[in-house]
This record gives C-alpha cells, sequence and structure tokens, in this order.
C-alpha cells in the first residue's frame, strides 16, 4: 500500500516537474505541405522564435502529401511529450474529414490544441495572356467555354475556395489537383493552368511583379493593404474564404505542457519576426487559448463541412 501511494504521488509529480523542465531538448515541428508553402513559411518563422526563445533548436519536418494527410498522421502518432508540435491549417483539422471517407488521423481526437497562429484571406490569380481582367470577365469567360478552364489547388483550402465559386459564380471549371501551392502557381505561370485561388504568401509575388494578375480577394470587403483589388463577394453576394494557420501536439500531451507551449507560442507571435511575416504576408495574428482554438476548429468544421456537401469535393 505505501508502495502505491509513493508511486500515485510520483506520477503527480512528475507532469509539473516536467513542465517546469520542458524543454530541455529539439523540437520537432511537422508542417503538412512542401517547402515556400504559407504554412511552411508560417511554421519557419515560429521554428526560428521558439529557438531563440528556449535555446533549444526547433527544426521544421516537411511532410507533405494527400492533402496534409501524411504530415498530420506523423503528428498524431509522435510521442506525446511536447517535443512534437504541429504547424497546419483548415485543410487538416476542419476540410479533409469531409472529403474523404477515411483520414490517416482524427481531427480532433488525434490532437491537443497549443493556439492559433494567422488568418487572411485569399487572391483569385489567373495566367497573364487569359482575356479577363475583372471577376465578371472571368465569369463571363467561363461560362463561355463550360469545363475549359482549369484551376489549380496545392490543399485543400485552395481547392475549398475554388469549389466554392465554381457553385456560387455558377460556372464550370476543371479542378486539377497538386501537391504544393507553390506547384500550382509554377504552372499558372508556365501557362498550363488558368486561375488559382492561392494564399497570398505563393501567390502575391508574381502578381506584384507582374507574372500573373491578380482579379479580386476572397474576403467579404476589401483587404487591408490590397484595396486595389475589389472582394469577390462584391459580384458573388455572400462568398468568403478565410484560411488559417494553428499549432497542435499529439492527443495526451500533458496539459502543463500544453499550457508552456501557448504561452511561447504567444510569444512567438507577439515578436517581430513574426510581426514582419505578417506584413509581407498581409495575415492577422490569431494567438488564442487551447479552448478558444477548439471551439473555432468545431466551427470551422460545420461551415467547411457544408461547403464540401454543397460543391460535392467528396472523395468516392
Amino acid at each position: 500500500m505505501r508502495l502505491l501511494v509513493c508511486l500515485l504521488v510520483g506520477i503527480l509529480q512528475a507532469a509539473p516537474i516536467a513542465a517546469q523542465d520542458f524543454p530541455n531538448r529539439p523540437i520537432h515541428v511537422i508542417a503538412p505541405f512542401g517547402p515556400g508553402t504559407a504554412t511552411d513559411t508560417v511554421a519557419r518563422v515560429i521554428a526560428a522564435e521558439l529557438t531563440r526563445l528556449t535555446g533549444q533548436a526547433a527544426v521544421v519536418d516537411n511532410k507533405p502529401g494527400a492533402e496534409g494527410q501524411i504530415g498530420a498522421q506523423a503528428a498524431a502518432t509522435a510521442n506525446p511529450d511536447g517535443y512534437t508540435i504541429f504547424v497546419t491549417t483548415q485543410t487538416t483539422q476542419a476540410i479533409n474529414q469531409h472529403v474523404y471517407k477515411k483520414l490517416l488521423y482524427d481531427p480532433v481526437k488525434s490532437f491537443e490544441p497549443i493556439s492559433g497562429l494567422s488568418g487572411g484571406a485569399q487572391m483569385v490569380i489567373v495566367r497573364n495572356d487569359l482575356p479577363a481582367r475583372t471577376i465578371p470577365e472571368f465569369i463571363a469567360l467561363a461560362r463561355a467555354q463550360p469545363g475549359k478552364l482549369a484551376f489549380g489547388s496545392g490543399n485543400g483550402s485552395a481547392r475549398g475556395a475554388a469549389e466554392l465559386f465554381r457553385i456560387m459564380a455558377k460556372v464550370d471549371l476543371l479542378g486539377v489537383p497538386y501537391k504544393a501551392q507553390t506547384q500550382v502557381i509554377a504552372d499558372l505561370l508556365g501557362g498550363r493552368l488558368d486561375v488559382t485561388f492561392s494564399d497570398f504568401t505563393t501567390g502575391l509575388p508574381p502578381v506584384r511583379d507582374g507574372r500573373a494578375r491578380g482579379l479580386g480577394v476572397t474576403s467579404l470587403e476589401r483587404y487591408p493593404g490590397l484595396e486595389q483589388y475589389p472582394a469577390v463577394a462584391e459580384f458573388v453576394p455572400g462568398y468568403e474564404s478565410r484560411p488559417w494557420n494553428a499549432v497542435y501536439a499529439p492527443a495526451g500531451t500533458p496539459r502543463p505542457i500544453i499550457d508552456k507551449l501557448n504561452a511561447l507560442i504567444r510569444e512567438a507571435v507577439a515578436s517581430e519576426a513574426y510581426r514582419n511575416l505578417l506584413k509581407i504576408t498581409l495575415a492577422v495574428p490569431f494567438p488564442c487559448s487551447p479552448e478558444e482554438l477548439a471551439a473555432f476548429q468545431a466551427r470551422e468544421t460545420v461551415k467547411w463541412g457544408e461547403i464540401v456537401r454543397v460543391a460535392g469535393m467528396q472523395e468516392p
């Protein structure tokens, strides 16, 4: 009996002690999309800030594939000790479960929410030689050539935005899936695609330097810093698509460790380096508590479930 009491006391004391000492070795940061993508860019700044704040190396590990499922599974099956975190988006946490009949992970049960990171909007981008300079002109062109204009998507967010536009604007577009949005942009610039609904990180550079044409943004109203581009909703009432990034840990990670990670992530999001990233990507910071992230994810899951259903995005 005395031995059992000692064991129980040791177990109860272990988590707080571990949290006080955390982290005392490198942190593994899994990103479910490839290098150069918006998620990868966010993950690398967060990793650099965690390294600075803790004195322990935080290393990004890109695991792209299957709409983020490969990376999500790797994070979900990692040791729940706080030394693996998952920087991801609504693609893995709110969309995939509605698209695929079977997932390699559970978006809720496989993870412990830590904090939001940032959120923003997307841009409708077309190749320069496409004879459409506005959203109304693009809609007219698509209606005149049903099933001929091809959109590329390197993640669920890009595909969801395009599919929602297809339904709400009543146009017939041909979807072409890619492993990464960087590949989509490359093929758009090469003339092999007509349009994409891209995150700002990947899509804005070629628009700004004139290699592609931006037609509008996916926020309900004109986006701060990009006021010269109309909101798609000005022509397709009610249209909106807002991507986001957040960070999770494997399910079972002790709450004291989650709280320590939340504090570190909040400090990283408030850093000058992260603020500079947001200036470039025109995203807004989204730090929050684990409970707030869980509630937000639940709302996003419902919203994207309806979009997937209406757009017919379910895989057979």
